[in-house]
């Protein structure tokens, strides 16, 4: 019985293990059957090449089919939105080299664009068919326009959402015209209605002279080139230019003293108003439009010299002269511009100069800004002579109301030359009154024009 049990046992031991390896012969066949079909698909990859045409654009909106049976993609870079295979190849450029993959025979065409000398990345999501792009050799859409004010390209986009990419073609001029050549070069030529004129320097006189410049990112006016003996540096002609517009009335000096070198508003104006970023505090401490009783505003983070204009502007030397000395009674353009570089006229114990970067315009500057034939240049600058339509009616300078100079009075501590509401020049305002100022520098003489005629609408661009 114990033998017929133990036979009974190996038999079904011998008939499960014939079944485990019938289910290991059939999954063996199922698995050689599926990697066959496998390999079989990847053989497909290395035995059967795709047919591939590629394209070049041609430098407009066109694409040209390429000849030679080798290509180069240095320059180049892949249009990706363009480029793409028939039957779902998946193309890629890896080391400088083009690189297919797929699995069945397929057709691939590939799309090249020359490589822009400039790319801006711009975040645009409206509607496409109102953007046009200038000075780009192709047509592309963006939100961007070249910016004649500001020489260089400029944006103004809502709904930010994708990613555009521009392209555009920079180049030099083939020669340099230096702004100050320029200007010299107008001498005795109609600007608008003024004109250039030889009178220490090569000014701009009359109404309303051709002499806008684009500085800051807003409108400026060129006063004229001086050389040496107005500005102190020796051996170049300088533009000097005076904002358009006042940036407030603030106090000359919040201390009601004449010393320009020691005042709130040259500390001010060379301060926070030259460099906010690491001088904003000058502001706390000087921002006055009367006195020390009544602070403004003096916010020149926007509206103060931007990053990138600063290095254009010369430290120049500013003379401190003044009229109203005794024995001085003459008070053309020529005597005053005298005066002010004379150090006898100047109020007991004070400089006859200073330095710096920022300051303000002379007296003899608003006295030279009229027009000659209209205004003869013996007139006075008192009541009676230059509050007229002939002289104040004719003068670029005049029209900011109650405006301060930099010239101090000689003969008192406290009183300052301003230009009052009806066009005459006087020195009966105290230092801390709160007059308009326009802030006034000197460009260095590597500034060179780019575009512009000078008229209000078309302002000479600058570059460095």
């Amino acid at each position: 019985i114990y033998m017929q049990k133990l036979k009974k046992e190996r038999i079904l031991l011998l008939i499960i293990i014939a079944i485990l390896l019938i289910f290991i012969i059939l999954g063996f066949t199922y698995y050689f059957n599926n990697n066959k079909n496998i390999l079989k698909s990847n053989s497909k990859i290395l035995k059967d090449l795709p047919t591939i045409s590629y394209y070049y654009d041609d430098g407009s909106v066109n694409y040209v089919l390429g000849s030679s049976n080798t290509f180069t993609i240095s320059g180049y870079e892949l249009n990706t939105d363009k480029s793409g295979c028939e039957n779902g190849g998946a193309i890629s450029i890896v080391n400088n080299k083009v690189r297919v993959e797929t699995s069945r025979s397929d057709k691939c065409y590939l799309y090249f664009d020359s490589v822009p000398d400039l790319r801006l990345n711009v975040n645009y999501s409206g509607d496409k068919s109102r953007l046009k792009f200038a000075n780009a050799t192709k047509t592309f859409d963006c939100g961007v326009t070249w910016d004649n004010k500001l020489g260089g390209v400029t944006a103004s986009i809502t709904g930010l959402s994708s990613t555009i990419e521009c392209g555009i073609n920079v180049t030099n001029n083939a020669t340099t015209t230096y702004l100050n050549n320029y200007i010299t070069s107008l001498a005795g030529t109609t600007q608008g209605t003024g004109q250039v004129v030889n009178e220490n320097g090569y000014r701009y006189e009359g109404k309303n002279p051709n002499n806008y410049v684009w500085f800051n990112d807003e409108l400026w006016r060129i006063i004229g080139v001086f050389d040496s003996s107005s500005h102190g540096v020796n051996n170049k002609n300088l533009v000097k230019i005076i904002r358009a517009d006042s940036i407030g009335g603030l106090a000359w000096h919040k201390s009601n003293t004449n010393d320009w070198p020691n005042s709130s508003l040259k500390a001010l104006l060379n301060g926070a108003y030259y460099d906010w970023d690491t001088n904003s505090a000058s502001a706390a401490t000087n921002c006055y439009g009367y006195s020390t009783t009544v602070s403004t505003t003096c916010d020149y983070s926007k509206k103060g010299i931007q990053d990138g204009y600063r290095s254009m502007i010369e430290n120049v030397t500013w003379y401190l002269g003044g009229g109203g000395k005794s024995g001085y009674t003459t008070y053309t353009p020529n005597n005053v511009y005298g005066y002010e570089r004379n150090s006898e006229a100047i109020y007991s114990g004070r400089s006859s100069s200073t330095t710096g970067y920022i300051g303000l315009m002379y007296e003899s500057d608003y006295l030279y800004g009229v027009l000659a034939s209209s205004c003869a240049r013996t007139t006075a600058h008192g009541i009676g002579s230059y509050n007229t339509a002939a002289c104040a009616g004719n003068n670029w300078l005049y029209g900011t109301s109650y405006e301060w100079t930099m010239t101090p009075c000689s003969y008192d501590s406290d009183s300052v030359y301003h230009i009052a509401y009806s066009g005459y020049v006087t020195n009966s305002a105290y230092a801390y009154y709160g007059f308009a100022v326009r802030p006034v520098l000197y460009l260095g003489s590597t500034v060179y024009k780019i575009d512009g005629d000078g008229s209000i609408n078309n302002p000479y661009i600058i570059g460095m």
